[in-house]
């Protein structure tokens, strides 16, 4: 192997957010070397019904991230042989350590909360260890633009439970909502720095790391422009560690099918172009092999690899 494929290989390779279902997955996280994903379980719409039927639809939601959280967790067990369901950072080494994926279960939204904190209780009982606030519709967290009193108290809840608070799509105000209320790290999931794409300027990127949490670097075009690479990717690295320091980047990659139902959801919203700066989980080490090629340092590669990632999970999930 070459050093950098040598560095990769000794790394905690972590994907902050992801939609390709777990099962196919695994041949190719474990081909790239990819020790944990964050697979989300639901997401604020009806990938099936499409993105305006789910504008404004009231009910339902809890009943979808239910089928969703089965169906995840009938697919882990399945596999149980290639991977395991990750409820702390030690079973995200654990996985390392057997040669084997840990699967964190996420959701995209909160519309399935549906205005109590027992789902979120229950999900946790069963595995749930991200929740993003807000996708792309006003929800009872963010119903106007600010993190309303229900969603200060979903925000605390998580903080007890051990669930990472993930602020990634979510209105400025509210995001500054979330940063003055929280009290444990927080994350953006998947997202880019302004100053090199789009997304968030760099005073919220600051603000994000106060908290001692990370940006996950998205992999999408709609995030690094068109015909994205790792070059492109490793860009937003630089620019995210040296406004905040290296301790505060991450990858957020975001696949999701490119097929079906999720071609339909993405040209709904005006994007066409499916594609991400490596082409599935099997091409990672090309994001490491970039790091090198810039300079960084094995402590830094793996920082970012997930090292970053891992010491979040270690301060919000506890021990």
């Amino acid at each position: 192997m070459s050093h950098a494929d040598e560095i990769h290989h000794r790394a905690v390779v972590a994907v902050d957010h992801d939609h390709r279902p777990i099962g196919p997955d695994l041949p190719l996280m474990l081909a790239g070397g990819v020790t944990a994903k964050v697979y989300q379980v639901t997401l604020d719409v009806d990938v099936d019904a499409g993105f305006q039927a789910s504008r404004n639809r009231a009910d339902g939601w809890l009943r979808l991230a239910a089928q969703g959280m089965e169906e995840a967790l009938r697919d882990i067990e399945t596999h149980r042989e290639q991977c395991l369901l990750a409820r702390t950072a030690r079973d995200i080494l654990q996985a390392k350590e057997e040669g084997r994926v840990a699967v964190l279960l996420g959701a995209e939204g909160a519309r399935w909360l549906e205005g109590t904190l027992d789902p979120l209780r229950l999900f946790h009982r069963l595995g749930l260890r991200e929740l993003q606030l807000t996708w792309a519709f006003p929800n009872p967290l963010v119903p106007d633009g600010r993190l309303s009193p229900f969603g200060r108290e979903v925000v605390a809840e998580c903080e007890r439970l051990g669930v990472l608070v993930d602020v990634t799509h979510i209105p400025e105000q509210a995001f500054y909502d979330v940063i003055d209320a929280a009290r444990r790290p927080v994350i953006v999931s998947h997202g880019s720095a302004r100053s090199v794409t789009v997304d968030l300027d760099d005073d919220r990127i600051r603000a994000l790391a106060s908290t001692g949490g990370l940006l996950g670097v998205h992999f999408y075009t709609t995030y690094l422009g068109p015909a994205p690479t790792p070059e492109g990717v490793v860009r937003q690295i630089d620019h995210i560690a040296r406004l905040v320091g290296i301790d505060h980047v991450a990858l957020g990659v975001d696949f999701f099918p490119t097929h079906g139902a999720w071609y339909d959801l993405q040209v709904s919203q005006g994007t066409k172009d499916l594609r991400w700066a490596v082409m599935d989980m099997s091409e990672m080490p090309e994001i490491t092999r970039c790091l090198v090629a810039h300079g960084y340092s094995e402590k830094d590669t793996h920082k970012v690899l997930g090292g970053n990632f891992l010491r979040v999970c270690r301060e919000v999930f506890g021990v």
